[in-house]
């Protein structure tokens, strides 16, 4: 065997994890299906493609077989080249086993972790083996990004999934500023402290130099949660709250071009029909199910609605193997069936039910074609389709008796603490609740639908995303001076 000369890994100033990468670009022929702009693997990407330097560490499941980024395996000390593929952000790719992957992520993460977050502790179901895959995971993206790191180097780690790297990262590299940003919501003391591992993760919590929520209300469950743990109080570390934004001009674009969906995206607006609707993937913490329940009360208290009003709703699935959401997919499918079947009339049914992905511009398309974007989480970081709604609307305004679109938002979402009492917020753990707010942005008037839009408009502001990430690495580079010993 011929000797080969090793050469040094290089280090990077700056250093994201995040537990999944961007889907790749395509390549040859082929339709692709044209995705949102917005969220963080948008915003990341576009962040990288506009100079941010350093490298962005990813899980990639099935042992790192791919020939995208650089999935290096553990102890392998060749150089790392980041950069794959022209247009890709600089990847270097953790592998992980298919059956490690399921343990972390559709079992520690979707089934221990994802109901806490979501204020449903009750779900919540904890085993060991699973745990030990979370652990594992995250001591190889501890180890992965120790090794390329540069002295002194910001790190900057994204969400629940990541929650045990700071206290490995400040014990391996204690050079490293390590900030967390929670995309998610973060619950209260109380209900934190009601998983098995709360205080495992508290510990590893409380390493971080820097930690960002998208709302006031998520960070003081954050500080709240270092003072609940029964010992003496930990000190937090610093807090920041960041709400993201979308990327508006890209909305506006689309929605000004007028995309012509291949299916009508409504009946025509003479008929007086009305169109609710929701853009979700399927999951719980959305409350799909009572919406439904909610449209069918609705319906039992209004005739006038009965033959006109029409709730679709987009639902695509999760990611294939998670099972945590089956039984709110068999409920939905039973709550649809059953409503259509109690209210159907000549060619009208209530609930137009989508189980799958639309291409973006169709997206952009309904949004244009509904009467009222209905947002009902139980929980929500922040909610970025109640903005893009907002976007569409504002920039291709739909002329007709009706006027602007309204907003229905979750005073549980992220979002509600950005547009307030511009939407018309709604508690979706009140069934009377629901169907009355949603009753009355039916009935709200042109001239209050306008001002309504107006002022969401001006609220939603035009702060790209991408500065939203530059601010947030330079928030963490500023919490604490560089130094050897941390």
């Amino acid at each position: 065997m011929t000797d080969q000369v090793r050469r040094p890994r290089p280090r990077h100033a700056l250093v994201v994890g995040y537990h999944r990468a961007p889907p790749p670009r395509r390549t040859g022929a082929g339709p692709s299906t044209p995705a949102s702009p917005n969220g963080i693997l948008p915003t990341l990407s576009s962040a990288f493609a506009d100079g941010l330097p350093g490298i962005w560490v990813a899980g990639e499941q099935g042992g790192g077989r791919g020939a995208r980024g650089t999935p290096d395996r553990p102890g392998d000390d060749r150089p790392s080249a980041p950069r794959a593929r022209p247009g890709e952000p600089p990847l270097s790719l953790v592998p992980l086993s298919a059956r490690r992957w399921r343990g972390y992520f559709h079992r520690a993460c979707k089934e221990t972790l994802w109901p806490v977050l979501m204020s449903e502790p009750g779900r919540s179901a904890f085993d060991h083996r699973s745990w030990a895959d979370y652990r594992a995971v995250n001591t190889r993206f501890a180890e992965h990004i120790a090794a390329r790191a540069a002295a002194g180097a910001t790190v900057w780690l994204h969400d629940y999934n990541l929650w045990l790297v700071p206290g490995l990262l400040r014990t391996a590299r204690p050079d490293l500023r390590v900030g967390l940003f929670h995309h998610t919501p973060f619950p209260a003391p109380e209900t934190f402290a009601a998983l098995p591992v709360a205080g495992e993760l508290r510990s590893s919590l409380a390493r971080l130099d820097w930690a960002g929520f998208h709302t006031a209300e998520f960070a003081e469950h954050f500080r709240g949660m270092f003072g609940a743990a029964g010992d003496a109080p930990v000190l937090p570390p610093r807090i920041g709250v960041h709400p993201l934004g979308i990327d508006r001009p890209a909305i506006e674009a689309i929605a000004r071009s007028r995309p012509r969906p291949s299916r009508p995206e409504r009946p025509a607006p003479t008929d007086g029909r009305i169109v609710v609707l929701s853009v979700e993937r399927l999951d719980y913490a959305k409350a799909p199910v009572q919406k439904v329940d909610a449209v069918d009360r609705l319906l039992a208290a209004r005739p006038d609605l009965r033959g006109r009003l029409t709730f679709r709703l987009v639902c695509p699935p999760p990611e294939p193997g998670i099972t945590a959401y089956d039984s709110t997919r068999a409920r939905l499918e039973e709550r649809v069936a059953a409503v259509n079947d109690a209210w159907r009339r000549g060619g009208w049914q209530p609930v137009d039910y989508r189980p799958g992905r639309l291409p973006f511009p169709e997206v952009v398309g309904a949004y244009l074609a509904a009467d009222v974007f209905w947002v009902t989480s139980l929980q929500d970081g922040m909610n970025l389709t109640a903005k893009e709604f907002v976007a569409a609307r504002t920039a291709a305004p739909r002329p007709g008796p009706r006027g602007p679109g309204v907003l229905v938002l979750s005073r549980h979402a992220g979002a509600a603490a950005t547009f307030g009492a511009a939407a018309l917020l709604t508690d979706p753990r009140s069934p009377g609740d629901l169907s009355a707010t949603l009753a009355r942005a039916l009935d709200l008037t042109p001239a209050e639908r306008g001002s309504r839009m107006a002022r969401l408009s001006a609220l939603l502001g035009r702060e790209r995303p991408v500065d939203w990430a530059l601010g947030i690495v330079d928030a963490i580079r500023r919490s604490r001076p560089p130094g050897p010993d941390g």
